[in-house]
């Protein structure tokens, strides 16, 4: 996924489509063969660490966050769910000021502390698609999820867009990440 606001703080709220999808040349985008459902997704307690540039630096987020929890106790998968949350749109933002979210799911209350903050994502109803693919696959992934709006009744609603990760591509015998791409909707 590659696209540009300068909107500060955690006040993005799920416009990561677009308003003007519609204005776009849908020919050129290449569009991935997967099922995108309605689903109620339930609410999620994260930790996270902040991760503002390019898309495929994230996993220093990650490193970190991981080296703070896993002392913590906080660390036990398969039952913790890793989580990207997107803070602001690449079509307005520039790449090098785009914020996300590296976050882990926790069940209680933890003390946030130095660059680890901690949120909620609210639980409700989201367009969710299922994607394995490689490093180079989140652009078409997301690209796919945004063109479905166009068609779909829905539009994206206020809240933050995330993946949600069901493996490590180390762990996956053809290198891919299997993941959800969860944006919050409501009806046209």
């Amino acid at each position: 996924m590659t696209r540009k606001i300068n909107q500060t703080g955690p006040d993005f709220k799920g416009q990561l489509c677009g308003d003007n999808l519609n204005q776009f040349n849908h020919s050129k985008f290449i569009i991935m063969d997967t099922k995108i459902e309605i689903k109620e997704m339930p609410e999620f307690n994260v930790v996270y660490c902040r991760h503002t540039g390019s898309f495929n630096q994230i996993g220093k987020a990650y490193e970190k966050l991981i080296k703070w929890a896993a002392p913590r106790g906080l660390v036990r998968f398969p039952e913790t769910k890793t989580i990207t949350v997107y803070h602001d749109d690449p079509a307005i933002t520039e790449i090098e000021q785009v914020r996300q979210s590296a976050c882990i799911t926790v069940d209680n209350d933890v003390q946030a502390e130095g660059e680890f903050g901690k949120m909620t994502l609210a639980s409700g109803k989201y367009a969710v698609g299922h994607f394995e693919i490689d490093e180079k696959g989140f652009e078409k992934a997301w690209n796919t999820m945004c063109l479905w709006f166009t068609e779909s009744g829905y539009q994206p609603q206020d809240g933050y867009p995330y993946e949600l990760y069901y493996n490590s591509p180390e762990e996956d015998a053809n290198g891919k990440f299997v993941l959800d791409i969860c944006i919050p909707v409501k009806t046209l």
